[in-house]
């Protein structure tokens, strides 16, 4: 079956087609920045992502191997995390994701949680767990690894600790409360909270309105997308499927206006 214009043009938009594959981690952060939200694997069809970028074909599967391309994919996390290209974190379907500086504010509003985790806690919107991995952040200046944090918020080793410690991170990395940096060349991650890191982002994100975040993401999204499937769209990004379609029909009228 041949593909559709619209489809092709999406296809060669996000890099993935073997004339215009990206050849290396070098040409990621310019890929990033232009797309905007870009998932490190595949993790939906709404998304572009590194691994089919680097191997031009979005039929392509993942594996398990390190001198694979998925294996040579995982390695980008240090090197663009080093080089700060972009915010990091796990957001589209909970998978590893890129936001471009530009659209990070954007993002944090429309997906994030601006509120205090100190109020989301008393209001019973934030677990005891993810709350004591917050009270650990807050009492540091410099991120912290996984093996210091679950140290000093108390997640001693064992697999049940474990499955706790990860099911907190998950939360804050949900509501964009947590983000994941590389500031070394060890190959080791730290944590950190966005409201101390990106301190400038958080306020512009607040400044915004949702209306004004989701005309922003959708001029981002569309100028590269093409085309767009509103209901799952919106459940990859959380977002009531009503103030998706109301946006598009808004962002129609200016442009027929």
């Amino acid at each position: 079956m041949v593909a559709s214009a619209s489809v092709q043009q999406r296809l060669r938009n996000w890099r993935q087609t073997s004339e215009d594959r990206l050849p290396g981690s070098e040409h990621a952060p310019d890929f990033i920045e232009r797309m905007g939200i870009v998932t490190l694997y595949p993790a939906s069809p709404e998304f572009p992502n590194l691994f089919s970028a680097y191997v031009g074909d979005p039929t392509t599967k993942t594996d398990s191997g390190w001198d694979t391309p998925s294996g040579e994919i995982y390695t980008w996390r240090w090197t663009l995390g080093s080089q700060e290209v972009a915010f990091y974190s796990a957001l589209i379907r909970r998978r590893l994701t890129w936001i471009s500086w530009s659209l990070f504010p954007v993002m944090l509003r429309l997906c994030g949680e601006l509120r205090s985790p100190h109020e989301l806690y008393h209001s019973g919107k934030l677990s005891a767990s993810a709350h004591r991995i917050i009270e650990v952040l807050e009492e540091v200046e410099e991120p912290l690894s996984t093996r210091e944090l679950r140290e000093r918020a108390g997640f001693p080793r064992g697999t049940a600790s474990r499955h706790l410690y990860l099911k907190a991170v998950e939360e804050l990395e949900s509501q964009m409360l947590l983000a994941k940096v590389f500031p070394d060349d060890e190959h080791t991650m730290y944590h950190t909270l966005v409201s101390q890191r990106y301190a400038e982002h958080a306020a512009a994100a607040k400044r915004l309105t949702q209306q004004e975040a989701l005309h922003t993401f959708l001029l981002c999204y569309l100028s590269h997308a093409v085309s767009i499937d509103p209901a799952r769209l919106a459940k990859d990004l959380k977002l009531p499927p009503a103030d998706l379609n109301a946006a598009l029909t808004n962002l129609a009228v200016d442009q027929r206006t």
